[in-house]
């Protein structure tokens, strides 16, 4: 299914299965007076649907709830495309997934997942604004349903059993480790975390072999939610050049499948003097970070990679716009991070606003790659985004 149908059928048939189950949760939960004490959960199923980066994210954390005193087993539910994170990362025992390219896969899928997860110990819903993974906690019958709650999610309280306060303005993996405490866990230090990655995944440490030319890794796509936060093909070839004129270099782009035509498009803009390698869709994601590895600088956007290229200790040049870095980067080793950011008035966007107020035209993501026109940030400029009087849409995503 498209990103749009997914979040449509989530906010309006979450919203009447809601409306349906509050009242008879509230109900029970007064007559039942279940014991719903962390400290006694020997199984933790966390659901994470959408945004395989946010898994790098809260590694600290999930492997703080993995140690914890009485946690046995530490389980999945997600959909196939953010797979793949959650099996680099090693830290899973088990990975339960709801195919969702279509309505009927989605149910059949969820019916499946039901009858395993029926009645275990907890869940950790970390979609944050999901009304549908409540509804799945729940009907779960889970004794413990520990979730987060805005603002705007005043729907969640006498539905989830541990609810905490996300503060969406504030960096997202305090609220994450907040979840790690309530089992009673220890997070670990960012050289342990680092150590025991590269140790799962086979990374010997090679700082001190690099060579001449640069390896210098290229990340220029991210995932179908929120693409505004990609940049356009000539400020790519323009911040590519911008590197290659300050030492030789050779550019390797990274990627999965549907990366391939951006790739295409920006090696084409760079010219045949630039010397590129395309590997996007070539490696499996494991291959794709051990390759990170080797790298003397990854350049990138908000997405999964950056966070794998951080998490492993590459050094970091990322460009931000619709998304804060303080809000999603962990402080790690000082001097690895070379940040591109500029707060204008409307940014950052994701979660405040359903649809980006630019319309597509991400006018904060040349602002970050230095291309924006003189003033734009000023709030005069920016008012000609303001949606048509008829209500009429601008263009699209970049």
């Amino acid at each position: 299914m498209k990103l749009e149908r997914k979040l449509w059928l989530d906010y309006y048939a979450g919203t009447l299965l809601l409306m349906a189950l509050k009242p008879p949760t509230v109900l029970l939960g007064k007559l039942l007076r279940r014991n719903h004490s962390l400290g006694e959960c020997s199984t933790v199923t966390y659901l994470k649907m959408m945004g395989g980066g946010s898994l790098v994210i809260a590694y600290p954390s999930l492997l703080a709830v993995k140690s914890a005193p009485n946690v046995r087993r530490l389980q999945l539910l997600t959909t196939p495309a953010i797979r793949p994170f959650a099996e680099a990362l090693g830290v899973f025992d088990e990975i339960i997934v709801i195919r969702d390219q279509s309505l009927r896969l989605v149910l059949t899928d969820s019916l499946k997942a039901l009858g395993r997860l029926f009645r275990t110990d907890a869940i950790v819903d970390l979609e944050i604004f999901s009304r549908l993974t409540t509804i799945f906690a729940l009907v779960c019958c889970t004794r413990n349903r520990v979730g987060f709650y805005t603002n705007a999610s005043f729907w969640r309280r006498n539905i989830s059993t541990h609810l905490l306060f996300c503060n969406v303005s504030n960096p997202i993996y305090d609220f994450y480790d907040q979840v790690a405490l309530l089992f009673g866990g220890s997070i670990p230090s960012v050289q342990d975390c680092r150590n025991l990655f590269r140790r799962n995944l086979g990374i010997p440490d090679r700082r001190g072999e690099r060579g001449a030319p640069r390896r210098i890794g290229v990340s220029p796509g991210c995932s179908e939610l929120s693409r505004e936060r990609m940049l356009r093909t000539e400020d790519w070839a323009a911040v590519l050049r911008a590197k290659a004129a300050r030492a030789p270099a050779v550019f390797e782009f990274l990627g999965g499948k549907g990366d391939r035509e951006t790739v295409r498009e920006i090696v084409a803009a760079l010219g045949p003097e630039a010397e590129t390698r395309s590997l996007a869709g070539e490696l499996s994601l494991p291959d794709t970070v051990r390759r990170l590895a080797e790298m003397d600088e990854l350049v990138c956007i908000d997405s999964a990679l950056l966070h794998f290229g951080r998490l492993i200790g590459t050094p970091i040049s990322a460009y931000f716009g619709p998304t804060d870095p303080r809000i999603l980067l962990r402080p790690m080793e000082p001097g690895l991070d070379d940040l591109h950011y500029l707060r204008i008035s409307c940014s950052p966007c994701v979660h405040l606003a359903a649809r980006a107020p630019c319309h597509g035209d991400n006018l904060c993501m040349r602002h970050a790659a230095g291309s924006a026109p003189p003033g734009s940030s000023n709030p005069v400029w920016l008012a000609q985004y303001a949606v048509p009087a008829d209500g009429g849409q601008r263009k699209g995503c970049v």
